[in-house]
């Protein structure tokens, strides 16, 4: 009964994670989105400053100031520091995965982030309680995670072949008409060439400037696409760091439970230092767009309908309460799933929480208009996402 409890809050928590952040898409429903009056990082920001608050008095309210002051104090400190530095490290994390985002898009740079957040989330506590496991569960594990990352694979395949199809109506449907100037550096490029009596046919200077620009591109995309990679990696690698601080501030969990917090609750002192850390990273970089941008202002411009600006504040404490739902609900899957429950709990959440990610997409229409074989591919990634939820839980329950 405690498996099926586990799992059940696992696929709750990986709900909550493909939706917290709902209000910040502009093709959201209107009674949602949150961007009416806001830019992007005003609303990150007033999030990432509420949803540390909102945690602390949760649980503050389940556990009690008195026993969480307990906790601590008997805490040994390199216990405390191992969930603090990874945390810190997580809350960069969201830096990575939203340029990784931006350089690739959201279908490829989402698919390549989760896949190594999944496999490197599930193999840390694979790996440090691998006595624990039997040959069953570590092959349902690896079973689950393989079609976790197909899924999310098949993801970033549905919308490459989404976007290249928007991509080529564009071209083939402008909108506006652009004017084409040669560039300085072309015709710079042609004064400089020896004179000779006969005029360089325009057909051969076109092609030079094309074989210059081609051979100029291909430079610009390998430099651009390595890096892209590189920021995947880091978005993935820092991502991952909130399972270290979990698994190893597992003595805290233990000293939580021998103080009296109930199993459900043990890992809630953990989650406190998590999000108290964690918002370092997020406030820095959406603080830096807010300056960058010039967007601090738009907190301060009355509107002539106070209520558009309630709604996003709104829509922000939400987002607020949302996060760490997804987080506690992660915690407590992974303690009723048992001594090794973190290794089935996080594949379990990734999962569902793209498989969120990808039905919103559906719901949202973002692939209305895109190409059968688009289409297909989504619903063939949302079919593996579905199916490794489905083995990770039988594995994590009877395995």
């Amino acid at each position: 009964m405690a498996a099926a409890l586990g799992v059940a809050a696992a696929v709750c928590s990986g709900l909550a994670n493909g939706s917290w952040n709902l209000p910040t898409k502009p093709d959201a429903p209107r009674s949602v989105y949150a961007g009416t009056v806001w830019a992007w990082e005003n609303i990150w920001f007033v999030a990432n400053v509420l949803i540390p608050v909102f945690n602390t008095v949760v649980v503050l309210a389940v556990i009690g100031p008195s026993v969480l002051s307990e906790v601590f104090a008997d805490a040994e400190p390199r216990h405390l520091w191992a969930i603090c530095v990874p945390s810190l490290a997580w809350g960069w994390g969201g830096v990575g995965f939203g340029q990784a985002i931006k350089r690739l898009g959201v279908a490829l740079g989402t698919s390549i982030v989760m896949g190594i957040i999944v496999v490197i989330g599930t193999a840390l506590p694979a790996v440090l309680g691998a006595d624990d496991l039997t040959a069953t569960q570590a092959s349902g594990v690896a079973l689950g995670v393989a079609l976790g990352v197909a899924g999310f694979v098949a993801g970033g395949r549905a919308g490459l072949l989404r976007d290249q199809a928007l991509e080529r109506r564009a071209v083939d449907h402008p909108q506006v008409d652009v004017e084409l100037v040669e560039p300085a550096t072309t015709r710079d490029d042609a004064k400089a060439t020896p004179e000779s009596d006969e005029p360089e046919p325009e057909s051969r200077l076109g092609d030079v400037r094309d074989a210059k620009r081609e051979s100029r591109d291909r430079r610009v995309f390998s430099d651009s696409f390595w890096v892209s990679m590189l920021w995947c990696l880091a978005g993935g690698v820092l991502s991952s760091m909130l399972q270290f601080s979990f698994v190893l501030g597992g003595a805290v969990v233990d000293l939580a439970k021998r103080k009296g917090v109930s199993d459900a609750a043990a890992a809630m002192p953990v989650w406190l230092l998590c999000f108290a850390c964690n918002a370092f990273g997020h406030l820095a970089y959406s603080g830096y767009l807010l300056r960058a941008n010039d967007t601090w202002r738009l907190f301060f411009v009355s509107t002539n309908d106070r209520r558009v600006t309630l709604h996003a504040v709104f829509m922000c404490a939400l987002m607020a309460l949302a996060m760490p739902f997804h987080i506690h609900t992660y915690g407590v899957a992974a303690v009723l799933l048992g001594p090794t429950g973190a290794v089935f709990a996080w594949p379990l959440v990734m999962s569902a929480t793209v498989f969120t990610a990808q039905t919103w997409s559906v719901v949202l229409k973002e692939f209305d208009g895109a190409p059968r074989a688009a289409k297909r591919w989504n619903e063939g990634s949302l079919c593996l996402l579905v199916s490794s939820v489905v083995v990770v839980a039988v594995t994590g329950m009877f395995g």
